[in-house]
């Protein structure tokens, strides 16, 4: 499967999310809920839902950044926010979808080429290190970057990027098993995308501030360690489905809409393989659809766009200050 690890037909760990059109994800904060140091909890409270989440907080699990549009994620212990989404704080141009894969002129991403999936990255100081199985290492610069700017098509809508050369598409090519394949680089001078432009048919509270560079509907994804154990196990309803606004670390964050998940989270993350029963987009089809609002497609994350930026590390604790029912 692509959103999670998979161990004798269940769900056993979480891993990265990328879902596609609909859901593809910016960054992914995993966190995790504690009772307050100190804390007494009596029995009638525990019946009391509301008590319950204000006697909790959340921290900071596991923080990952998707350089690449639609390959594998890179866990780092503390980043910064920015317009775009999160970065490195060493260098900010080293950021989530700053990359992108695309062929015929438009973008690429596991729906098309579920291999992508296993195209590992790392950073190095001036750019990428990009590796996968049985190949080579490519080192993949962006400073300087490339000088040939090309326009393209993501998702409908017209954007640039500065196009490498035939060195990292013959690279792609011959490990993706596709011909005119090109890796391009989003540069900050470019016309960037909308988040409340992107499918205008679903809700948003997304602002005119609030910019893509090849995300899908928001720079940033929050999703809670209970809801993949509500998944697994179901239990009780996932506390970030109350979430508005929150402050991690010195970033300052506000809801947009809930993350809709397609079939991009069938696909095995290690593997690139498709899994045949359709999990875990199946079952979560069978708890998480407002069909009403977000049509057949199932929430699993919230989208947050940045409101103030700032600094946040692994362990961080997230301050809710604005809670409402979002699901």
């Amino acid at each position: 499967m692509h959103a999670f690890e998979r161990g004798r037909g269940e769900i056993t760990a979480f891993k990265s999310f990328s879902c596609g059109r609909m859901a593809e994800t910016k960054k992914m904060i995993e966190v995790e809920r504690s009772c307050a140091p100190g804390l007494m909890v009596t029995k009638e409270e525990e019946n009391d839902k509301a008590v319950k989440r204000s006697r909790m907080t959340a921290i900071v699990k596991e923080l990952i950044i998707y350089p690449i549009k639609s390959c594998s994620g890179i866990r780092v212990d503390e980043a910064i926010t920015t317009e775009y989404g999160l970065a490195l704080p060493s260098n900010v141009l080293l950021s989530d979808r700053r990359w992108m894969i695309i062929k015929n002129g438009k973008h690429q991403t596991q729906t098309q080429i579920s291999k992508m999936a296993t195209i590992q990255p790392e950073f190095v100081p001036d750019g990428l290190l990009l590796k996968a199985p049985n190949m080579p290492n490519l080192a993949i610069s962006v400073n300087p970057p490339p000088t040939e700017i090309i326009e393209f098509k993501c998702y409908d809508v017209s954007i640039n990027g500065r196009k490498y050369g035939e060195n990292v598409s013959q690279w792609l090519s011959t490990y993706l098993g596709k011909q005119n394949l090109h890796l391009v680089y989003f540069d900050n001078q470019f016309q960037c995308r909308l988040s409340k432009d992107m499918e205008p048919e679903i809700p948003t509270e997304a602002r005119e501030t609030d910019l893509l560079a090849y995300q899908d509907i928001s720079p940033l994804l929050l999703c809670s360690i209970e809801s993949v154990q509500d998944l697994n196990k179901r239990l009780e309803k996932p506390v970030k489905d109350y979430w508005r606004v929150m402050t991690i670390g010195g970033a300052k964050m506000t809801w947009i809409r809930p993350c809709l998940r397609c079939l991009m989270t069938t696909i095995n993350q290690k593997t690139g393989e498709r899994d045949r029963d359709y999990e875990p987009w199946k079952t979560l089809r069978s708890y998480r659809l407002k069909p009403e609002m977000y049509g057949k497609e199932p929430q699993f994350g919230i989208y947050v766009a940045p409101d103030e930026y700032g600094l946040m590390r692994l362990g961080d604790e997230i301050k809710i200050s604005v809670e409402n029912q979002n699901f």
